[in-house]
């Protein structure tokens, strides 16, 4: 048989298989697609987004702190600066009408610039203060107590002591003042019980513990 001939029959018998498959697929000439694996890949599951910052902050450990900075290596104007526009931050966050997204973001961003505050100056009187009432207003307990008992420490030290004190008057409800209504959460907890009790050591106001109001 000639290569000719060999190629038409070849030809008429692939057109009578494609013929016959159409039969059966009901004569439509659709190629039947392939059936799905028999283990089709799972789907990749999304992890939920989950908040990784601790809800509170462990207790500070006396036995570990940093070492103290020099003069040159702190940056005093910087950090003042700082901490009054984080002050500022938290006033507009009392607001009358204020809705609750931009007090929680304005919170945030004063406690970020009361952070950087002070990381720009350890020693930064207000910074430490208010740092401690914004975290009393987001109900990080142990955060607050351990930045008031870094303010106690700062009060034995004569370049600071007067500073302290003024917050503590505020704190405290002392010399005519009403009590800082940031704190009015933290005044059950026993450990901020115990801590005002260390800050009216000395004191002769007879309601420095309890306050005037």
């Amino acid at each position: 048989m000639s290569t000719t001939s060999t190629r038409r029959l070849q030809t008429v018998l692939a057109t009578a298989v494609l013929a016959v498959a159409a039969a059966a697929c009901g004569g439509k000439g659709k190629l039947t697609p392939p059936p799905p694996p028999l283990r089709p890949e799972a789907k990749p599951v999304e992890k939920p987004v989950t908040n990784v910052e601790p809800a509170d902050c462990p207790p500070t450990d006396p036995n570990d702190l940093e070492p103290a900075k020099t003069f040159d290596q702190r940056s005093i104007p910087e950090s003042e600066k700082l901490a009054n526009m984080s002050v500022g931050m938290l006033q507009q966050a009392q607001t009358a009408g204020i809705g609750r997204p931009a007090r929680e973001q304005l919170i945030t961003d004063a406690v970020t610039g009361f952070i950087h505050a002070l990381l720009a100056d350890p020693y930064n009187v207000n910074a430490t203060y208010n740092l401690a009432a914004a975290y009393a207003r987001i109900d990080r307990k142990q955060c607050a107590i351990n930045l008031l008992e870094r303010l106690i420490q700062m009060r034995d030290h004569e370049s600071r002591k007067e500073a302290v004190e003024k917050k503590l008057d505020r704190l405290l409800g002392r010399n005519k003042q009403s009590l800082d209504p940031d704190f009015n959460d933290m005044r059950g907890d026993a450990r901020f019980r115990e801590l005002i009790t260390k800050m009216c050591e000395g004191s002769a106001d007879p309601a420095c513990v309890f306050g005037n109001h």
